[in-house]
């Protein structure tokens, strides 16, 4: 399932609703899903590409761990995107996060 800013509203609802009632264990989204989405129990998020911005990140990746939950968050992380890089490193700091020596390289 998947949601996107070519969809309706009413079609990106419907997928939606399938997703929380688990009738769609995988949804594969765009920005469009980055905020405003509240959903229960999002087991993981993995990140194809890092946000333009560290805000957008945290955005994203708090689909997990709502409340009392507990969930993984994986983001694909490149040359590319070095600019990005300490803001990045600042926000897993905060956050009492491993940070991967690789990424402190770049």
């Amino acid at each position: 399932m998947g949601i996107h800013g070519d969809k309706s509203q009413q079609e990106r609802d419907w997928v939606l609703n399938e997703f929380k009632h688990g009738k769609a264990p995988i949804l594969i989204a765009t920005d469009v899903a980055s905020r405003g989405l509240d959903v229960e129990d999002v087991k993981f998020v993995i990140n194809y590409d890092y946000p333009n911005s560290s805000e957008d990140y945290i955005h994203r990746i708090g689909r997990t761990a709502r409340s009392t939950k507990t969930g993984t968050a994986y983001t694909f992380f490149t040359p590319n995107n070095i600019k990005q890089v300490s803001d990045l490193i600042s926000v897993l700091r905060e956050a009492n996060q491993a940070i991967n020596p690789k990424l402190l390289q770049l």
